[in-house]
């Protein structure tokens, strides 16, 4: 992937943030990481267990619970957040980490979930193109061990064409 579509990938998953504070910008990361660790905790977040952890109001948290369904979360029955980028619900993408099995919305998630965990990970997915395993041991700084040696990952970038982009290059 070249330089300037690695600049207009950044752009385009920054303008979610655009005309936000750095105040307003910094929560949101906060909510996303709470979710993530409760996932990973418990398999599910409660919105009073969010409010806790976030220093709001119960109605607050609730009010922004019904709000993040917009946002792709999983919720189960009971109003709870079960998928939050990592899931106890089945996907291709096998994550274990604090001492759990659970699962990765997509490939590119299990790159920055130990990281908000601050763990290690042992990942197991499937090349969409061959269908081999690939498995990778990721800890909250870098990816220690890719078998096959040779793996590598293809991001899809928000509005962008694939014939926009030109081959993968190195530079």
């Amino acid at each position: 992937m070249s330089v300037s579509a690695l600049i207009e990938a950044k752009q385009a998953w920054a303008s979610a943030y655009v005309g936000l504070s750095q105040e307003e910008i910094n929560s949101r990361v906060r909510g996303f990481t709470v979710m993530v660790r409760a996932i990973a905790e418990s398999g599910f977040l409660t919105p009073e267990t969010f409010a806790e952890r976030m220093d709001l109001e119960p109605a607050q948290a609730a009010e922004l619970f019904a709000g993040l369904d917009a946002f792709g979360m999983q919720f189960d029955d009971a109003g709870n957040i079960v998928g939050a980028a990592l899931t106890a619900l089945e996907t291709p993408h096998k994550v274990r980490v604090v001492g759990k099995q659970l699962y990765a919305w997509c490939a590119l998630d299990t790159l920055f979930i130990p990281g908000l965990l601050g763990d290690t990970a042992d990942i197991e997915s499937r090349c969409p193109s061959s269908g081999d395993a690939v498995r990778l041991t990721v800890s909250s700084e870098e990816v220690e061990t890719a078998e096959p040696s040779s793996t590598w990952l293809s991001v899809f970038l928000p509005g962008a064409s694939s014939r926009q982009l030109g081959p993968a290059s190195p530079t």
